[in-house]
């Protein structure tokens, strides 16, 4: 077990060191502002952080019995064997999220997580649950079980004098991982109760609070809407605290702004002067980095919505150009994203910033079922319930199987084609989140497949492997504002085709594949009218009804019962690199609801499978 004192760098917070760092970021600031270059900005692309991997504060102590089977308080071995897990699987950079609004590492000079907490006090933590918006009351009861048993493990290495981030750290260096710091820019989960744990002591203060005030024709708000106010120096000075410490007092190498966890900043409409106050905050965010030295990476992880981010007083254009920032990750919130403009992003910004594909974990919110499961999963159900995946309709008078949604990472074929559709768009490489959620959630057959993400980002060696495309279907959250929009579900009139475009990558032809694209409609369904067109091709009307899904995705095998899906198969061939377009005819006298649109590059199958039954 290495010792946090080895570990960490003398803290600059006094002195005529800390002059001089305050010095430079603010000198550092004004020339970026006024549009200067900075020698200190890597070039693009990294070439040594291709293969990204985000933890958030807790990734390492959801799952104890993965990580310590043997039990016992916990120690520094889990964080060991975790980082072996990343590197064997050839992940080249650790992101570590450290904070909430607080630190959840022992610092003794910030708001940590843990002060007062003693081991198995419900009542520490009740709050916490209480601010979860979207939980039941049966529901936070379960969580703050789950808080109380992740609490006692936090206390385990506090109490053995082991800080997890200096170890975190340590195992990444010495396992050749570059580690890096993201920070979540505005935690939202648990704003409904402003005075609970993980909270700062600024967000008791309502002039530090955003209204939540969400899209719409009303005048609504949201709890989850409900950040830290930048408009506030206050907030700002705080935020600039907390990356500080982590810069300077920990051995990490590379920093990320998250402003997924959640997109929000100021009021909207931001004002000019607003919007120059945070580029100029950033700036000295960036100097502050860059005071470690010229290869300390600056970056953002945001949504693609820029117009949304500039309403909120986020210029990515501008801290693109003035090289305040060195990557830029573009994701949705949960649902991964496979209709990524990445090169509408690039063009956009420039050909200096790297730019990553963020990989969420939910393929879509196609609800699935999985029959070899009794009763529906208590922890999955819990940690969706601010998510709409577990909104649906809802299940049909008879139905026997457990539904839900499925997880990317648990499927091989899942994650090569995100990762695909993201690099033949001129990714610089990929940026996996919530890769851990899989096993968090502890459905029977279900495990997050850590070995694909080997070679993930070498796009020679992911033509030719198997495949499971989707699009992505539409959520009925206020999130959708800066998520990529939706192109299902769709209904298609009479007699009337749609088109959907997709990113993919080529195949051989020479290696046994085929390619099959899936429709799943609500029932009565598709049938001998309904016809699909790969990339302009003549349309095949000849497909074959199942309830089978393209691949497995743990226990998720099946549709429900109120979906029907046909598979037609297309001409492996058409495949090309970047954007390829699927358009499906509807020549029934009958509207035709398409609700998901799936497709496959697998081993080819009797030729059979494609008559109608």
């Amino acid at each position: 077990m290495s010792s946090p004192a080895l570990n960490r760098r003398d803290f600059l917070a006094t002195g005529a060191k800390a002059t001089v760092a305050l010095a430079l970021a603010a000198h550092t600031s004004t020339a970026l502002a006024q549009g200067e270059s900075t020698a200190a900005s890597p070039p693009r692309p990294m070439k040594s952080h291709r293969n990204l991997f985000n933890g958030d504060c807790n990734f390492l102590f959801y799952n104890p019995e993965l990580w310590q089977p043997e039990g016992g308080a916990y120690s520094a071995r889990a964080i060991r064997r975790y980082i072996d897990v990343i590197a064997q699987s050839g992940i080249d950079t650790l992101l570590v999220n450290p904070n909430t609004q607080v630190v959840w590492y022992p610092s003794k000079k910030l708001e940590y997580v843990l002060n007062g907490y003693r081991r198995g006090d419900r009542d520490f933590v009740r709050p916490i649950a209480n601010g979860n918006a979207g939980l039941s009351s049966t529901q936070k009861d379960q969580y703050v079980d789950q808080l109380v048993s992740l609490f006692d493990l936090y206390l385990d290495l506090t109490e053995a004098k082991v800080d997890w981030l200096a170890e975190c750290a340590a195992a990444c260096r010495q396992r050749g991982v570059s580690p890096w710091l993201s920070y979540r820019m505005n935690p939202t989960h648990y704003s409904g109760a402003p005075t609970s744990p993980v909270n700062c002591r600024l967000f008791r203060d309502p002039k530090n609070r955003l209204s939540g005030r969400i899209p719409g024709p009303k005048d609504n708000s949201q709890a989850g809407w409900v950040g830290l106010n930048y408009s506030e120096a206050e907030v700002r000075d705080h935020m600039l605290t907390m990356m500080r410490e982590g810069i300077e007092a920990y051995d990490y190498a590379g920093l990320e702004m998250d402003w997924l966890r959640h997109p929000v900043c100021v009021e909207t409409p931001a004002s000019p002067r607003q919007t120059e106050t945070m580029t100029e905050w950033f700036a000295t965010v960036a100097a502050l980095g860059r005071s470690r030295g010229a290869n300390f990476p600056i970056g953002l992880r945001v949504p693609a919505n820029l117009g949304y981010l500039r309403g909120i007083g986020i210029d990515v254009k501008t801290l693109a150009q003035r090289r305040i920032i060195d990557f830029v990750t573009f994701s949705n919130f949960w649902q991964t994203p496979w209709e990524m403009p990445l090169d509408e992003l690039r063009r956009e910004l420039g050909p200096e910033v790297t730019i990553y594909g963020g990989m969420e974990d939910a393929p879509n919110w196609l609800e699935t079922s999985a029959p070899s499961l009794t009763e529906r999963p208590a922890a999955q159900a819990l940690q969706l319930a601010g998510d709409n995946a577990y909104h649906a309709k809802g299940a049909p008078d008879g139905a026997k199987r457990i539904r839900g949604t499925r997880y990317l990472t648990a499927s091989a074929e899942f994650i090569r084609a995100n990762a695909a559709g993201k690099l033949v768009l001129g990714a610089d490489g990929l940026e996996q989140f919530n890769f851990f959620v899989t096993d968090q959630v502890r459905v029977p057959g279900q495990r997050a497949n850590y070995g694909a993400l080997r070679q993930l980002t070498d796009l020679a060696f992911l033509h030719g492997q198997p495949k499971h495309y989707a699009l992505n279907t539409a959520s009925v959250q206020p999130s959708k504002i800066w998520d990529v929009p939706e192109q299902l579900p769709v209904t298609i009139a009479p007699n009337h085709r749609r088109a959907l475009r997709l990113p993919m990558c080529s195949e051989p032809t020479d290696t046994g594949l085929e390619l099959i694209v899936q429709v799943v409609t609500e029932r009565p369904g598709s049938d001998r009218t309904t016809g699909v067109s790969f990339n302009g091709a003549w349309p095949v009307f000849v497909g074959r009804d199942t309830d089978e899904l393209l691949f497995p995705s743990g226990p998720y095998t099946r549709h429900v019962e109120e979906h029907v899906a046909r598979n037609y198969r297309v001409d492996l061939a058409a495949l090309r690199d970047g954007w390829n377009e699927i358009t499906l005819y509807n020549e029934s006298p009958q509207p035709l609801n398409v609700v998901a649109v799936e497709l496959a590059v697998r081993a080819a199958r009797p030729a059979n499978e494609t008559k109608p039954i």
